[in-house]
């Protein structure tokens, strides 16, 4: 009861002349509920109304990861740094998407970009690292900086692997 309760609330209300920020909040709900689908069909309508919309591409991506889905999540957070090419989330994400699409160098390519953004990015390290591991590149620089930078699960591998 419960859930079909939630499923009504995340359906799009027809005819209410909903904004963009309507269907995005609604979609943000179904995401966080995990109604993955529900959220990106919001999100999309959302994309609708103003296809400029940087954080709905972003949000979206994140409910296609979810489903595992990474080449639209991929897509979408392309969307979102074309929009704003500054957005050091969208290529936050869009390298997990690639690292979890084994894409490995297109990876590391998103993480060096967060890191020039924002050179205290300590999960950007982390995942670079991780991914010039699985590319057979030399990673210890990355857990490193990130274990410097205070990440835990970083100092544990530096000190096991690179020491």
């Amino acid at each position: 009861m419960k859930k079909l309760l939630f499923i009504l609330l995340c359906l799009p209300m027809i005819g209410l002349g909903q904004t963009a920020e309507d269907y995005y909040k609604t979609a943000n709900d179904c995401s966080d509920n995990g109604e993955y689908q529900l959220g990106i069909n919001n999100y999309t309508k959302a994309l609708r109304i103003n296809p400029d919309y940087a954080i709905a591409y972003l949000f979206r991506g994140n409910a296609y990861h979810a489903l595992g889905n990474y080449e639209d999540a991929i897509s979408d957070y392309t969307m979102s740094i074309r929009i704003d090419p500054n957005y050091a989330d969208a290529y936050y994400k869009r390298g997990i998407s690639n690292y979890s699409n084994e894409k490995y160098k297109d990876a590391i390519a998103d993480y060096t970009k967060v890191i020039g953004i924002n050179p205290e990015g300590i999960n950007a390290y982390w995942g670079r690292g991780l991914a010039k591991e699985k590319a057979g590149m030399p990673f210890c620089y990355d857990y490193k900086k990130a274990c410097d930078l205070g990440l835990e699960n970083s100092c544990e591998r530096y000190y096991k692997q690179c020491r």
